[in-house]
């Protein structure tokens, strides 16, 4: 359950990159040359399935491939080079190499820029708002779709994922801060005096 945001965004990853090729060109080029301007950015998120919450915190991310997802429970870190999963409850830490292709860390270059074309793309007009809806066309994704909104900055506003087993997963992003300067000491960890660490390096 705690890693269902982190599959959740690497799922939507994978579909983004076929907007260009099916209708979705101005979308993506709004959100690519986004990001291109930006070097760190920090949000809130909260996480829902069926209309329940069940996670929400705040995820800060730093070019390149710099991450760092806070909840009540979990903490997720990554440098680009090592990783570093603690669970605050049971104060044990695993630590691993960074991994691109491991859905429990991101990536949000791949996200925007190269993942391969995985979806059918349409576009649907919801509420006055132009959201992008992803079909995956192979087998390698549970959801049977996924819509997502972007916010009047070009910015992941909310994603709505439909899962046959799950139900509908929604998540929303707000309080977007941008390039803040964010330092590298937050993408770092060093696990607290007595907890339990399991190294897979």
């Amino acid at each position: 359950m705690k890693y269902l945001l982190a599959y959740l965004l690497i799922g939507i990853s994978f579909c983004v990159s076929a907007i260009a090729q099916t209708g979705g060109e101005e979308l993506l080029n709004k959100l690519q040359n986004r990001f291109d301007s930006v070097d760190n950015l920090s949000a809130n998120f909260s996480q829902s399935t069926n209309g329940k919450t069940y996670l929400s915190g705040k995820i800060f991310f730093k070019k390149k491939n710099k991450i760092r997802i806070d909840t009540k429970r979990l903490l997720i870190i990554s440098n680009g080079e090592t990783t570093w999963n603690y669970n605050k409850k049971e104060n044990k830490v695993i630590i691993s190499n960074y991994d691109e292709s491991d859905p429990g860390v991101f990536s949000i270059n791949e996200i925007i820029y190269k993942y391969p074309e995985e979806c059918e793309v349409k576009s649907e007009f919801i509420n006055n708002e132009d959201v992008l809806v992803l079909i995956p066309n192979t087998y390698t994704f549970n959801f049977d779709s996924v819509k997502i909104w972007l916010n009047d900055e070009s910015l992941i506003d909310k994603v709505i994922v439909d899962d046959p087993t799950m139900g509908k997963t929604e998540v929303i992003f707000s309080n977007y801060k941008i390039n803040n300067n964010l330092p590298d000491t937050d993408f770092s960890f060093t696990p607290p005096e007595g907890s339990k660490i399991i190294d897979l390096r």
